[in-house]
């Protein structure tokens, strides 16, 4: 049967807007992705750039720390600033401090903070009075700080017997949701301290109140701490009396220790540090805010006409290193 002219137009017809209609959602979606994978390849490009940004952050930090200055403390402004002494005096000369805040460079812009290492107490090395006498002066009532610390030992100790308000893997951590094994080691990363039980985000982080262990604390301790950047929870875990530990707070704001005061001898303290901590941000013209922490410290400098290595040249070791997007 021959179909009449009018419907075989017709069916003509709608086949003509069926394929204009496909053709319309294919370069449509053509044209999205494309919109997407140039969004996206932007997005990168500024991810990239406030990287690069921070790490001339840690680069200029670096230059600061390679001072070699015998003598670090916190000034009034709460920076950490490196000090030159004169052999036989007793007085400390600040070195300039270089601009640390929104500090312009080509597109973009960067940040960074200096803190010392040396002025925290190590988890590796603190005896559990010591943690002990921290996480009181953090609030943590007698129970809380016994599962803290037994639990940090169990922690570092090789064996899989926990202690009594300790915990191990397989009566602890292995039964939690997202399950995973004690080190049975030394901690390598301050963060792992967020593994442990007990260790709350709070407890970490800190409140807008008070400085938590992230602040407090340091895996890259060298045996002492500094008295002129200790916070006062730290010093106070070293034993010494809330009176003393006002004094020093007082004293080194006024001018930094050059020696240690006898009275204060004998208990691990120090006046200058070898090693510290980068917190770097570079911020792009657009995009999101990137973020570097880096440790580094101070050895002895190991010149060679062959070496390429320049943090060796310099004397400078880095000891951890973390990328990422600001929190």
């Amino acid at each position: 049967m021959i179909r009449p002219a009018s419907d075989q137009r017709g069916f003509a017809l709608m086949a003509v807007l069926l394929g204009l209609t496909l053709l319309t959602v294919v370069v449509l979606e053509f044209a999205f992705a494309m919109r997407l994978e140039a969004s996206a390849g932007h997005a990168f490009k500024q991810d990239r750039l406030a990287t690069h940004l921070a790490e001339a952050a840690v680069q200029q930090a670096l230059l600061e720390i390679a001072s070699g200055a015998a003598v670090t403390a916190v000034d009034a402004k709460g920076r950490l600033t490196f000090y030159r002494t004169i052999p036989g005096s007793t007085l400390a000369t600040p070195l300039p401090v270089l601009d640390r805040e929104g500090v312009p460079l080509g597109a973009g812009a960067f940040s960074y903070r200096i803190t010392d290492e040396e002025g925290r107490l190590d988890v590796n090395r603190a005896t559990p009075e010591r943690m002990g006498k921290l996480l009181e002066g953090l609030g943590l009532n007698r129970q809380a700080r016994d599962v803290v610390i037994d639990s940090l030992e169990d922690w570092k100790d090789a064996d899989e017997l926990h202690r009594a308000n300790g915990a191990e893997s397989d009566d602890y951590y292995l039964r939690l949701p997202v399950p995973y094994r004690a080190r049975n080691g030394l901690l390598q990363d301050l963060a792992e301290l967020r593994q442990i039980r007990g260790v709350t985000p709070a407890l970490y982080e800190g409140t807008p109140e008070r400085l938590g262990l992230a602040a407090l604390t340091t895996v890259h301790g060298r045996g002492t701490i500094n008295i002129n950047s200790a916070p006062a929870p730290v010093l106070a875990a070293l034993g010494l009396p809330e009176a003393a530990v006002t004094d020093i707070v007082r004293s080194r704001a006024r001018a930094p220790y050059t020696v240690v005061p006898a009275r204060f001898e004998g208990i691990g303290l120090g006046v200058g540090s070898s090693t510290f901590r980068i917190e770097a941000e570079g911020r792009a013209a657009e995009g999101r805010p990137m973020r570097i922490v880096a440790v580094v410290q101070r050895r002895e400098p190991q010149p060679s006409s062959v070496s390429t290595d320049v943090l060796n040249t310099l004397g400078l070791a880095v000891l951890a290193w973390r990328t990422g997007e600001t929190r």
